[in-house]
């Protein structure tokens, strides 16, 4: 009998489970879901949805985020019980060296991406970059700051890579499968490497990734250039911003037309989140959350994805 009642307690307890993930949660309910340091910023049109075990979207429209209107789209990802993990994607190897972030998530069956590192003079990532255990060749010259990651889902963010590691006298870069720099390193040691004073960096859409004390990952996309709906942050902003989310480390990835967050319409079972909520161009499995009113994406260089864990 017992045992009976257990089952049928499990039974609905996954009943409940599987009716809460994909539900919109909107207005009040939604608001009070986001953290307590951007509840007094303005907020209106909340929106929440529980994509999978783990990770999170939220939604809002603000009125005083950092002194300006902005719409603001982020995933909180706890990522050690999430059944994601992370896998880098670099296309300036390949014969098409740029891709849309959806495409690249539909060729690796994403769960959800964005777009990252910016293209240097050469069509190249800046910075360094180390993807599935390769070198992107040449850029062993630079010193750069980001982070890295491998495949059993663990990652450190830190400050020049090339620096010898004390304990094996090699590049710290050398344990690591997955090494990202980014031109904007924001948050380093809970403290914001762009000082609020840093006026002179104008405000944009950007995609931005940053990890908190106790291993929550932040991975967002604040839309920008339309003025007096959605203003953008700058780098200095964007910092503030992930120091408010309890970031610890963060970097900001690439910005403007690039701009793209992509997740998969299985997950996120709502049509009508927001008005830069479109179903991509590129792939009709995913929306993307971004700036362009149409869904049409920007080929760019590569791409954080997120896929399942127990994938290959």
């Amino acid at each position: 009998m017992n045992a009976a009642i257990r089952s049928l307690a499990l039974l609905c307890t996954f009943s409940l489970a599987r009716a809460f993930a994909g539900e919109l949660v909107t207005g009040d309910a939604a608001g009070a879901k986001f953290p307590a340091s951007l509840q007094t910023m303005g907020l209106h049109d909340a929106k929440w949805m529980q994509l999978t075990n783990g990770v999170e979207y939220y939604y809002g429209r603000f009125t005083d985020l950092l002194g300006t209107k902005n719409d603001l789209h982020l995933l909180r990802i706890d990522y050690a019980n999430a059944p994601v993990r992370m896998k880098f994607v670099d296309h300036t190897q390949e014969p098409t060296k740029r891709r849309t972030t959806s495409w690249t998530a539909a060729r690796h069956e994403a769960l959800f991406a964005i777009n990252m590192t910016m293209e240097d003079k050469n069509g190249g990532p800046q910075g360094y970059v180390k993807a599935d255990g390769a070198d992107v060749p040449s850029l062993r010259s630079t010193a750069p700051d980001g982070f890295a990651f491998n495949d059993d889902k663990t990652y450190r963010f830190d400050r020049k890579w090339l620096d010898a590691d004390p304990e094996t006298g090699r590049p710290k870069a050398d344990a690591w499968a997955n090494v990202i720099s980014h031109e904007a390193y924001t948050i380093h040691g809970g403290v914001p490497t762009w000082g609020l004073d840093a006026t002179y960096f104008s405000r944009a859409n950007y995609t931005f990734f940053g990890v908190t004390a106790d291993g929550v990952l932040w991975a967002g996309t604040v839309d920008g250039r339309r003025k007096g709906v959605s203003d953008g942050l700058g780098y200095h902003e964007v910092a503030e911003l992930q120091r408010r989310l309890g970031c610890v480390e963060g970097v900001c990835c690439d910005g403007g037309g690039s701009t793209t967050m992509a997740i998969r319409k299985d997950l996120m079972t709502a049509s009508d989140v927001c008005d830069t909520q479109r179903t991509s161009a590129s792939s009709a499995d995913y929306w993307t959350m971004n700036y362009l009113s149409d869904g049409t994406e920007r080929a760019v260089i590569n791409q954080l994805l997120f896929v399942d864990a127990v994938r290959p």
